[in-house]
C-alpha cells in the first residue's frame, strides 16, 4: 500500500518530492533537504516547490543549483529561493560575493555572522520596480570544516501591491532569512 502523502506542496509536487527524502518535518512547517551531492543539507519550507531544470541544476557532488518559491495568491505573498552550492567555499569567497553582488545588484559591504561550523557573509537589499517592492536578503555560507560553500538568496514580495493584504514585515522575513542560512548543514569530507 502507498504510503500518504502531506498535503503540502512541497510533497504533491512530483519533481520536489523527489527531493526530499523524509516526510517528517524537522521543524514546524519544514522538511529536510538533504542535498543530492552529498554535501549539505538545508530547510524546505513544505509550501515551496521547484521545478527541473533549468531551476534544479546539478553536476556531480560539486554543483547544484536550486531555485524554488512559496506562492499564495489568497495572503497575496511570494517568497522566493535561489541556492548554489560549490566546493569552493572560503577559498574563492571574494568572486563568489561578487557573483551574488550582481544577482541582486547590490555593491556594498557584508555583515560576517559566525555559527558553531559556518560563517556567513549576509547583507540585504530592496528593488522597486512597477510599483512593487521585492525585498532581497542573501548571504554567502561558508564551511569552516571543508571547502564547502552555498549562495543563499531569498526574496520576499507582494503578488499585487496595489492590494490591502500587501503588508511584508521586514523585520520578520529578515530574521526568517538568517534562520534559513543559520540552518544550513554541510557534511564533513569522508
Amino acid at each position: 500500500m502507498e504510503k500518504e502523502l502531506p498535503n503540502t506542496a512541497a510533497f504533491q509536487d512530483e519533481f520536489t518530492s523527489s527531493l526530499l527524502d523524509s516526510t517528517e518535518e524537522v521543524e514546524e512547517g519544514h522538511y529536510l533537504l538533504e542535498s543530492a551531492t552529498g554535501g549539505y543539507s538545508m530547510l524546505w519550507p513544505k509550501n515551496a516547490v521547484t521545478d527541473g531544470p533549468p531551476f534544479y541544476q546539478r553536476t556531480k557532488d560539486s554543483f547544484e543549483k536550486i531555485i524554488f518559491y512559496d506562492r499564495n495568491e489568497k495572503e497575496n505573498y511570494r517568497y522566493s529561493f535561489s541556492t548554489t552550492y560549490s566546493t569552493y567555499g572560503e577559498s574563492a569567497i571574494e568572486s563568489s560575493l561578487n557573483i551574488l553582488g550582481s544577482s541582486v545588484s547590490y555593491f556594498g559591504e557584508y555583515e560576517k555572522i559566525e555559527t558553531d561550523k559556518t560563517r556567513i557573509y549576509y547583507a540585504k537589499n530592496k528593488d522597486t520596480y512597477k510599483g512593487s517592492t521585492a525585498y532581497f536578503f542573501f548571504g554567502y555560507i561558508t564551511s569552516k570544516e571543508s571547502s564547502k560553500g552555498l549562495e543563499y538568496v531569498f526574496t520576499a514580495e507582494c503578488i499585487d501591491s496595489s492590494k490591502s493584504t500587501c503588508n511584508i514585515d521586514t523585520k520578520k522575513e529578515e530574521e526568517k532569512a538568517l534562520h534559513y542560512m543559520k540552518s544550513v548543514k554541510f557534511n564533513k569530507d569522508e
